[in-house]
């Protein structure tokens, strides 16, 4: 299969701190690969040195076969690597629909300017990035919720409207940082359906997730890490019988 990303010795130290410690990852094109280990295992800083948020302090990140070491998080995400946060990063003032029109503004061409002086070819821009945000909101399911403020739905709704943002910069890998945190099992059910959506898309997935019933229900790939360092990976029924897995995540000798 197609390496879509992967990480070549990645390194982060905060201090003494070795979150990230010469740790390799391969993504392939296609999959829906997960990221899982303890609190403090080093999984968001994973998220936040791929995506840019963080600079490495060793190691590369290449994407498509170019390396995006050190680019700036704008850039990654106009390359089609874009991702979501643990803690909701939504616009919480402005409509549902608004928050999806900010992610299609990645691929548009108008500026502050054109759209001050509503040029003809800038108006015509802001009407199809308006219907194209229209068309996300009726994948996850959000349509009805179009001209309610963000801030107003409800958490796992708001988690959704997170996701369907980030797909409205129509990523080829979408890095989605715990979105079943916080959820109910409903809730938990439905964003693990519209993950698998997203696949059909021919977008590729990277998932760090604490819920280990959606991680092992949906993932094709699971890679464990513990302290910096990649300790298991492998096909989840493989991952979910690994000694090391046993004793440090279930509590198994």
């Amino acid at each position: 299969m197609t390496i879509l990303l992967r990480t070549e010795g990645l390194s982060k130290h905060f201090g003494g701190v070795r979150a990230l410690d010469v740790l390799d990852v391969e993504v392939c094109q296609g999959a829906i690969q997960s990221i899982i280990g303890p609190n403090g295992a080093g999984k968001t800083t994973l998220f936040n040195v791929i995506s840019g948020v963080l600079p490495p302090s060793a190691g590369e990140v290449v994407f498509r076969d170019e390396s995006i070491t050190r680019r700036s998080p704008d850039s990654i995400a106009a390359l089609g690597l874009t991702r979501t946060f643990q803690n909701l990063q939504l616009f919480s003032e402005m409509t549902v629909l608004e928050n999806v029109m900010v992610g299609m503004h990645l691929r548009s061409r108008g500026g502050f300017f054109a759209s001050a002086l509503k040029l003809p070819w800038a108006l015509r821009e802001e009407r199809r990035i308006r219907a194209r945000s229209q068309e996300w909101l009726e994948f996850v399911g959000l349509a009805d919720h179009a001209r309610r403020i963000a801030g107003s739905l409800p958490f796992g709704r708001q988690r959704v409207l997170e996701v369907a943002r980030a797909l409205a910069t129509e990523p080829t890998l979408l890095m989605l940082d715990e979105p079943a945190a916080g959820l109910n099992s409903r809730e938990t059910l439905d964003i693990a359906d519209l993950i698998g959506r997203i696949r059909h898309l021919d977008i590729t997935v990277l998932l760090v997730e604490h819920d280990m019933d959606l991680v092992m229900e949906i993932s094709d790939s699971v890679t464990v890490i513990d302290q910096g360092k990649k300790i298991a990976e492998g096909d989840p029924e493989s991952v979910r019988n690994d000694d090391r897995v046993l004793k440090a995540y279930l509590g198994q000798e």
